[in-house]
């Protein structure tokens, strides 16, 4: 992988000093198999996904799509989450067809009061 971001580097599509750095995150050991994670990438996005936050909430409080940049920063914020997402769709399965869900407090599967 790092050679084909090496590679990419010299392209005539794709030119881009951030393949220097997905080569060299590629050369190392990734922490937990996330590049996002490796230390140059995680300084990287640091600095720059508040940056992100601000250009994506001015484009959607002016009407303007994103999409891309918003589900970039969705996942983004997914990954940074120290517990997943899941609670929300265990949430709205329990609603709407009485699955249950599993809480972090207590074992068991437990039923939400919406149904009275």
């Amino acid at each position: 992988m790092a050679r084909i971001a090496e590679i990419w580097r010299a392209g005539c599509i794709i030119r881009s000093a951030l393949l220097g750095t997905f080569a060299e995150a590629f050369r190392t050991a990734l922490p937990h198999g996330h590049m996002i994670l490796s230390p140059a990438l995680a300084a990287l996005l640091a600095d720059t996904i508040p940056g992100l936050r601000r250009v994506v909430s001015a484009a959607i409080l002016r009407g303007q799509p994103v999409p891309a940049l918003a589900a970039a920063l969705s996942w983004h914020d997914s990954m940074a989450r120290a517990r997943g997402t899941a609670d929300m769709i265990q949430g709205l399965r329990d609603f709407f067809g009485a699955h249950g869900f599993e809480r972090t407090d207590r074992e068991g599967a437990h039923h939400g009061p919406w149904n009275g």
